[in-house]
């Protein structure tokens, strides 16, 4: 009897407005005000978007030739696994289960509360309810079928596009029209404090830059994956980056630096004091859309990993089937839901961005690096997309990364160390699977 199997139905636009979708979360929204709270330089905020961005991408070019390599669900689970062995994969694996993936999505899911309820007014004691509420709807979408996750991406994503729109036209009719707060652009000098600050707010930047890798997750299901796979990442990720640029350029034209860190919604304020009430009304439903699309996009994608572990460790062997009706991994959606609800009502924002962040980016500084060890490993297999600019791109990714990491050990040592005690956590549960395996 043929077991069931994943559709093989995404087209290239599908793969690029997932990657789209899942990097414009509620951040770009959101993080501003914290990012304020470390710096205090309109040049130096943009200087680090755009080195974000840039960041972002020599990882996003790496990921692009490791996704056309080995295009099969699971992503970089699949690489960590293939280049470092089944221990760091399962690794990687239990973080995005435990840490990195559930934790997005409970502040994906307790953001778009938080923003409904400037559309639609209700207590404070319901927020969490929303949130619970809104991933249990969309992983039961999800279930569904991938079909019915794809439309509801592709359209979340047009509304948040409008968004986005908006902020960056009324910034320009500022700008045009010398409606502004006249900003400060000289660029500050690069002393030590600076640059440590530096590297504190660069977790807001890369948290919202994250969702680049999104496409991978989902390659058994995206036709033609070992070219559409790769495109959708770096044309995803290059278009987001101008985007935020431009976004936060609109913020820094209408709020002064002194406001700003005590702003935290900051898009809703723009809107306000550009148009009105009304205007911050609008903008405040466009990103309650936003979070909401973005929310089903990590849901889409963060089962396929869960499913991927599935097939390849006796511990979650019960998630790494499909359902036979509906084609999709129907368990492992229910168990990231399951554990995203019980973080939406133990954790705050900033706490699950911080461990979350620093955690994960060492999995994914292990697999940018394990492109140049595969280069010199196996030079000789077929590399369907090869990344631009090697090796300068994965050295210097693999060494911004190192030097983030090992700075916000130092700065934010209370939530760095949580995380590092959670992933540390699944070193147990991996000689279980084992024994699990051979029994």
């Amino acid at each position: 009897m043929t077991r069931p199997a994943l559709i093989r139905s995404l087209s290239l636009t599908d793969a690029t407005m997932l990657v789209v979708g899942c990097i414009v979360g509620v951040g770009i929204f959101r993080t501003a005000s914290s990012i304020a709270t470390h710096l205090h330089s309109p040049a130096l905020i943009l200087a680090l978007w755009v080195f974000g961005g840039l960041l972002s991408l020599c990882g996003a070019l790496c990921y692009a030739e490791l996704a056309a390599m080995f295009p099969a669900t699971g992503g970089d689970y699949i690489y960590i696994g293939t280049v470092y062995g089944r221990f760091w994969g399962f690794l990687l694996g239990c973080t995005k289960l435990l840490i990195e993936r559930t934790g997005t999505i409970a502040i994906l899911g307790y953001v778009f509360a938080e923003y409904l309820r400037r559309v639609i007014p209700y207590d404070d004691s319901l927020l969490r309810p929303v949130a619970s509420a809104a991933i249990l709807l969309l992983t039961l979408v999800n279930v569904a079928g991938i079909r019915w996750g794809t439309y509801t991406q592709n359209l979340f994503t047009i509304l948040k596009s409008v968004a986005l729109g908006t902020l960056i036209a009324v910034g320009l009719h500022a700008f045009l029209t010398h409606n502004t707060v006249a900003p400060d652009w000289t660029m500050p000098t690069l002393d030590g404090s600076v640059i440590q600050s530096m590297g504190i707010a660069l977790i807001f930047v890369l948290w919202t830059y994250g969702g680049w890798t999104e496409a991978a997750y989902v390659a058994e299901e995206v036709k033609d994956p070992t070219r559409n796979v790769p495109r959708a990442i770096v044309h995803g990720l290059a278009l987001t980056t101008i985007v935020y640029v431009l976004v936060n350029w609109s913020y820094l034209l209408f709020i002064p630096m002194e406001r700003l860190a005590e702003t935290p919604l900051v898009a809703s304020t723009v809107m306000q004091d550009a148009i009105g009430p009304a205007g911050a009304v609008f903008i405040a439903s466009m990103i309650a859309c936003s979070a909401f699309g973005a929310l089903n996009g990590y849901i889409l994608t963060g089962a396929r990993i869960l499913y991927a572990m599935g097939k390849d460790h006796a511990l979650f062997a019960r998630l790494g089937v499909v359902h036979p009706s509906f084609h999709t991994p129907a368990r492992a959606l229910w168990m990231n839901a399951a554990i995203a609800i019980a973080l939406v009502c133990t954790k705050t924002f900033d706490q699950i961005m911080t461990y979350s962040t620093v955690v994960i980016s060492v999995f994914f500084t292990m697999a940018v690096f394990g492109v140049m060890l595969l280069r010199r490993a196996k030079p000789s297999q077929p590399r369907p997309y090869r990344a631009w600019g090697y090796p300068l791109t994965p050295v210097l990714f693999c060494l911004t990364m190192i030097g983030f990491i090992l700075d916000v050990c130092v700065k934010e040592p209370a939530e760095s160390a949580f995380g590092f005690v959670l992933l540390a956590l699944c070193v147990p549960l991996y000689w279980w699977s084992q024994t699990l395996r051979r029994t």
